[in-house]
């Protein structure tokens, strides 16, 4: 029930020339916020549907208002005077999500997320009024609360998302309890349930304790095992804004960072429960703080930004929305950053485009309507509801991106499809794979059809290099090319081409001798295998029909094993 330690780098991958991540083909696309729909929310931290036409916006107050496509809000139940919340509020405190049980229109139930007077994280139940158009305070029942450590408790990283899944459930993203460096390795120990992703089912509506109870099918249930069994996920720092993908139930969890990386979490629905994802080992996808980390499995995020872009993301959702105009954006995910404002619309290989232009900073959290249209929240002393809009798209596609070792210089070739409004590529460099620096420019020559490029770049490799091409349109916003990797040596032991697979067949070849072939999935299974009984030799292996995505392609000889980072579409 564990994913594979994603921590294959791209350095063990040593044949000549690789493509080792995919590119989103459907072009530059930028976000418009457009004018508020709505001003006069004070902090509001979240905003969701219950079903119906209309948007409810939660306030760290305690005050929860209704949009419900004019500009006047009314209210749906203010806590505010229940004397719930700590006094003053901390930043990170208060009501901080609401989430309306999947059947609320017949059964009237809520759940709200809250940081109570003494700081304990807190869940609790409520129920609306007949007729649905407010909620009654007196209805609520607190269904658990953990205590915040710390003397005097900590009053950041508390998570503070709810939302039930497909399957009835309700999911909880809980922070490590605070401070910084997670002190206290809470994300880590599974006697805790801070730093977690829980799973409760909450649909018996209990009157007394307990009032959930464990679903049957979460992965921490073996008796003795001194695990939580409200566990689903662990080794999150703060995960503030998290979601599911309303078309097949992928979730994507953004989690705050600590002093130099934000990253976004990806599991498929039917990938794996019981996942670690690393911190406080790991910050993003690098080392923090490895004390009793050796024999961990650990699930890298599947993106990752630093402190140069931004310092605090806001996690949102995959676009599913019904406007014609949004049509580009089905199927990415948007993100941003709450100080800097860039947005990242995001693939689920990692692939990403970054738009810079007409960016908005304090958005605390997005939300959904029932029909998939996406909106954003500002959190302000007067902030406000926004309504995301596709604002451009360049039509730009980089095919057949290749290069060529000689022994003081590399060539880089590639082919751009049209190239309206593309200004220039930048030749970005790495020695690892991680960290790009420029290494030279190249101007678009903004042809309406096709344009074949060449670029030199004076260097001596030794070993192994990395490019990828920025690519920047007139407006300043940019996206990257797939990674090209180059190597000094010629290592083709085994060969696995295409490494993008759209018609599930892939070529195998090899010099010398090899047992077998699998297939893993994402979380590490073994979704096909296949016996390779020759010394040398090629293969032309036709995969079964799978779900599109990421998987691992791994040919094991007696002398080596051979591990491939491949998309199949």
């Amino acid at each position: 029930m564990r994913q594979i330690y994603l921590l294959i780098k791209a350095a063990v991958f040593t044949f000549s020339l690789l493509i080792i991540s995919t590119q989103h083909s459907s072009g530059q696309m930028a976000i418009s916020y457009g004018t508020p729909l709505v001003t006069g929310l004070v902090n509001a931290v979240d905003v969701v549907n219950a079903g119906d036409t209309r948007l409810f916006i939660a306030q760290q107050n305690g005050l929860i208002r209704i949009y419900d496509g004019t500009t006047t809000l009314t209210t749906f139940m203010d806590l505010s005077g229940q004397g719930l919340f700590p006094n003053p509020l901390g930043s990170e405190q208060g009501l901080l999500s609401i989430a309306f049980h999947p059947q609320f229109a017949t059964n009237r139930y809520f759940f709200i997320w809250y940081t109570a007077w003494d700081g304990a994280v807190t869940l609790a139940r409520y129920r609306a009024n007949a007729g649905l158009a407010t909620g009654d305070p007196a209805s609520g029942v607190i269904l658990f609360s953990v205590a915040k450590p710390g003397t005097p408790y900590f009053t950041n990283h508390n998570g503070g998302k709810l939302n039930f899944g497909a399957d009835g459930m309700l999911y909880i993203g809980l922070g490590d309890g605070g401070n910084g460096g997670d002190p206290f390795n809470n994300a880590q120990n599974v006697t805790s349930l801070l730093g977690k992703m829980l799973r409760l089912d909450v649909s018996d509506f209990a009157i007394g304790a307990p009032y959930y109870t464990i679903p049957a099918d979460n992965p921490f249930l073996a008796a003795g095992d001194g695990i939580r069994d409200e566990i689903f996920a662990l080794g999150l720092r703060n995960p503030w804004r998290w979601s599911f993908d309303r078309a097949n139930g992928s979730m994507w969890i953004a989690d705050v960072g600590q002093g130099n990386y934000e990253e976004v979490n990806y599991r498929t629905a039917s990938g794996s429960s019981g996942i670690n994802y690393g911190w406080r080992c790991r910050e993003g996808k690098h080392d923090y703080n490895t004390s009793g980390c050796g024999s961990l499995t650990l699930t890298e995020p599947i993106f990752e930004y630093d402190h140069t872009l931004g310092q605090s993301i806001t996690g949102g959702y995959v676009y599913r929305g019904p406007d014609a105009g949004n049509a580009a954006l089905l199927g990415t995910y948007i993100c941003t950053d709450f100080v800097s404002g860039r947005i990242w619309l995001l693939q689920p290989d990692g692939s990403f485009i970054l738009q810079t232009v007409n960016t908005v900073s304090n958005i605390s959290g997005f939300g959904e309507s029932s029909n998939g249209t996406l909106y954003a929240i500002r959190r302000a002393a007067n902030g406000g509801l926004y309504k995301i809009n596709l604002l451009n798209t360049t039509p730009v596609s980089i095919t057949n991106l290749s290069g060529t070792h000689a022994a003081a210089y590399n060539t880089l070739t590639w082919s751009a499809g049209s190239e309206v409004n593309t200004a220039k590529y930048m030749v970005e460099y790495s020695v690892n794979g991680n960290d790009f620096t420029t290494a030279g420019e190249v101007t678009a020559m903004g042809n309406s059809g096709s344009g074949d490029y060449t670029f030199r770049h004076d260097i001596v490799m030794n070993n192994t290099g990395y490019y990828r091409l920025k690519i920047i349109d007139n407006s300043g916003a940019f996206k990257y090319s797939s990674v090209l990797r180059l190597t000094a040596q010629n290592d083709d032991a085994i060969r696995v081409t295409p490494t993008y697979i759209t018609n599930r067949s892939v070529n195998v070849s090899w010099n010398l001798p090899v047992t077998k072939v699998q297939l893993l999935s994402s979380d590490g299974k073994i979704v096909f295998e296949k016996g390779l009984q020759s010394a040398s030799g090629t293969m032309v292996l036709s995969l079964p029909q799978l779900p599109s995505g990421i998987y691992i392609l791994q040919v094991i000889g007696n002398e080596k094993v051979k591990r491939e980072r491949v998309f199949i579409q």
